[in-house]
């Protein structure tokens, strides 16, 4: 059965459709008359993401748009979703927003991540991943799923071609969480395996640490090839939301920036969490 393409990033590729042809000081009515295939009530339609976006017509678009060969290639890419895992095939289930994510990350080139209280889902130890999950108001056989589909996620990060670059702030709290014994231990030797390869980089936020932006909440930005199509993930117990405008991802991109200056450094962060761990042994 095919599967649909995240409809976050359809309003994105319709978003920039939209300014693509209004930068050309082109009217609907001409590109109308002048692309094949294209008449108003679907250039209406792409440009509201109302329909499935088809790859030859948006590069019809692009094409007569003269837009710039890098965009053009990540939009068609997205469209043909070619980076899809294979191993989300039996997964389709699964909230269609957590879908997104899992999605796009396989997309985006890096992604710049605060938590405040929990480990980020990418850095997760199995027996973590389990401890979490099912601390929630699921069912058994939902538990298991979820925790294979967290840890098979980690594979944009060690894959041979482009692997993500993760940048995470990790709040002095989640390090100290109570878990089963060897749990937290286990965990925590991870980040520091993690830390060691060159696409990653983890701070740690000491309790210690003035007020900064983070207090807000936990947010994930991914960053794609192209700066216009980053977008932000706010996370929360009852919803989750993405943030979609440029002016606002802008927004939380310096709020990354100054939460990272307000964590401890990476030496520093790699000496807490040894000493966190050995506390624990």
């Amino acid at each position: 059965m095919a599967v649909a393409v995240p409809a976050v990033r359809y309003r994105r590729i319709a978003a920039e459709l939209r300014r693509l042809r209004e930068l050309r000081n082109l009217s609907a009515e001409e590109v109308a008359a002048q692309v094949e295939g294209v008449n108003l009530v679907k250039l209406s339609r792409y440009e509201n993401a109302r329909v499935q976006l088809k790859p030859d017509v948006v590069r019809a678009l692009l094409d007569f748009y003269e837009c710039d060969a890098e965009l053009k290639e990540v939009l068609v890419e997205i469209l043909r979703d070619k980076r899809r895992p294979g191993w989300m095939a039996g997964y389709e289930q699964l909230n269609p927003l957590y879908t997104d994510l899992i999605r796009l990350e396989e997309t985006a080139v890096g992604n710049k991540s605060y938590e405040s209280a929990y480990i980020p889902g990418l850095l997760q130890t199995r027996q973590y991943a389990h401890a979490i999950i099912s601390s929630g108001v699921i069912n058994k056989p939902s538990v298991e799923e979820r925790v294979e589909v967290r840890i098979n996620r980690q594979s944009v990060l060690t894959r041979s071609e482009s692997p993500l670059k993760l940048w995470a702030v990790i709040h002095e709290a989640a390090l100290s969480m109570s878990a089963a014994p060897g749990v937290m231990t286990d965990q925590l030797d991870k980040l520091l395996q993690f830390s060691q390869l060159p696409n990653i980089r983890i701070q740690v936020m000491p309790a210690t640490a003035p007020p900064h932006p983070g207090m807000t909440g936990p947010f994930t930005l991914l960053e794609f090839r192209q700066r216009d199509l980053d977008l932000v993930l706010l996370s929360g117990m009852l919803s989750s939301d993405w943030v979609e405008d440029p002016g606002q991802v802008d927004i939380y991109r310096a709020a990354f920036d100054e939460i990272m200056a307000t964590a401890l450094d990476l030496d520093q962060s790699r000496h807490l969490i040894a000493q966190k761990r050995d506390q624990l042994k």
